[in-house]
């Protein structure tokens, strides 16, 4: 695992147990930590590249700076499974309808609640929203993890 995977757990560990966090938060937090990891496994794959190219079309304004664009070539790069785009691609809507809503939203919002529900939800014993949701991105995050070992694998 790495750092930013250890991270992660730590993160979604403290989130469950300690609640100090509104919906709002644990949603844009999360959706950054994808964002990051869908980042590296993107750079990862398109290896080597110089790093002029990586910022071309990584940094503001660039055709992978968004996390919908990132989602989206690391599908067709085959980096993620259909599944898990269809699951990034739900909760990049999740997240959107949190960070653009003038609204204060939770996971029982009628614009969340769709959405939410239509997540697969992976074995649990959690039965809190907060959870259930850090349960599902944590799949997510486990398949981009497990890419980047074996990409490291390939190259060490």
């Amino acid at each position: 695992m790495t750092d930013l995977g250890k991270a992660f757990d730590d993160f979604a560990r403290a989130l469950i147990h300690q609640r100090h966090m509104t919906h709002s938060g644990i949603v844009i937090a999360t959706a950054a930590i994808l964002d990051v990891q869908l980042e590296r496994a993107l750079k990862r794959g398109m290896q080597p590249l110089s790093k002029g190219l990586y910022e071309r079309l990584f940094d503001s304004f660039r055709p992978l700076s968004t996390f919908s664009s990132k989602i989206i070539m690391a599908y067709a790069l085959g980096i993620v499974s259909v599944e898990i785009f269809e699951e990034l691609e739900k909760i990049r809507r999740i997240r959107n309808a949190f960070a653009h809503s003038s609204e204060i939203l939770n996971f029982s919002s009628p614009q969340i609640i769709p959405i939410f529900r239509s997540l697969r939800i992976p074995d649990t014993k959690e039965t809190g929203t907060e959870a259930i949701f850090m349960a599902c991105v944590k799949v997510i995050d486990n398949a981009l993890e497990e890419y980047l070992a074996r990409m490291e694998e390939r190259s060490g």
